[in-house]
């Protein structure tokens, strides 16, 4: 019985690399068409976004002129307070101005038509700011909180700012 030898006994001549490496780089640029077509920057990058309550979320701010609104209700007085943006011809500076309206209460109950009119104004300067905050007293009365934002919120058809945060009193 002849018996071959699997190995030879002296080595063989290197082998020619230059198909292999060929075609890894074809395999690579291949891949990286794909990679490029079938994805884009927004998917290659991976954030994990939890939501907590609502109070852990701050809101982001408002792109338009009026920045916070906020509705102060103590005792029957009412307060409307808030921050107008306001940018020079040459967008080299941009100011804050904090405007105050003091509304003095009417026969002992807030004056909800000064509020109307209060809010309007402000509505007025900027139209697209959708979110006010009212900050009750402690002493007021559920069905005078309802009414002021009802006032807040404005008429069914076409409201002022139908985004309400109702705030804890301030002290």
């Amino acid at each position: 019985m002849n018996r071959r030898r699997f190995f030879r006994a002296g080595p063989d001549a290197e082998a020619d690399v230059r198909p292999t490496l060929l075609g890894v780089v074809t395999l690579m640029f291949l891949l990286l068409f794909f990679l490029l077509t079938t994805s884009s920057g927004q998917r290659l990058g991976v954030l994990d976004l939890r939501l907590g309550s609502p109070s852990d979320l701050a809101p982001l701010p408002h792109a338009g002129l009026v920045k916070d609104i906020a509705v102060t209700l103590r005792g029957p007085a009412l307060t409307v307070t808030y921050t107008v943006q306001s940018t020079d011809i040459a967008a080299a500076s941009t100011s804050v101005e904090q405007r105050v309206k003091e509304l003095p209460a009417r026969e002992g109950r807030p004056d909800l038509a000064a509020l109307l009119a209060a809010l309007e104004e402000v509505h007025d300067v900027d139209p697209s700011q959708e979110r006010a905050r009212f900050d009750p007293d402690d002493a007021t009365s559920a069905e005078t909180v309802i009414a002021v934002m009802d006032v807040i919120h404005g008429p069914q058809g076409s409201p002022l700012f139908p985004k309400i945060a109702l705030s804890g009193s301030a002290g």
